[in-house]
């Protein structure tokens, strides 16, 4: 029970040097004692100044990689996107090259036709 007791008195907040923590806002400073968030987030690091936020351990700082599932479901749908667009170019540039041989073929067909 003493071993609870003491993990409910750790919070991330201990693991900071004191100028950060009074730099940082007032309710993220109270969400992180009481365990609301555990990650400082990214728009909070942002507005601390550089040398601040240095001093934030990256385990505290929340960054795009949080995520990993939302981060590889980006990276397909990105690359499916790019496929979609070469796609989208080759069948582009084959329907212009179709069009432009028959038109030439024909030119050709009427040019030499009348010749005799």
């Amino acid at each position: 029970m003493a071993q609870l007791a003491q993990s409910d008195e750790s919070s991330p907040l201990d693991s900071l040097p004191p100028e950060v923590v009074d730099a940082l806002p007032e309710d993220i400073v109270e969400q992180l004692k009481s365990g609301a968030i555990d990650r400082i987030p990214t728009e909070t690091l942002e507005e601390l100044r550089p040398d601040l936020a240095d001093k934030v351990p990256d385990s505290l700082a929340e960054t795009a990689a949080s995520n990993p599932g939302l981060t590889a479901v980006l990276i397909i749908i990105g690359l499916l996107s790019l496929a979609g667009a070469a796609w989208g170019f080759v069948k582009g540039f084959l329907k212009s090259a179709i069009i432009l041989g028959l038109i030439a073929a024909l030119a050709w067909f009427f040019f030499f036709r009348d010749v005799s």
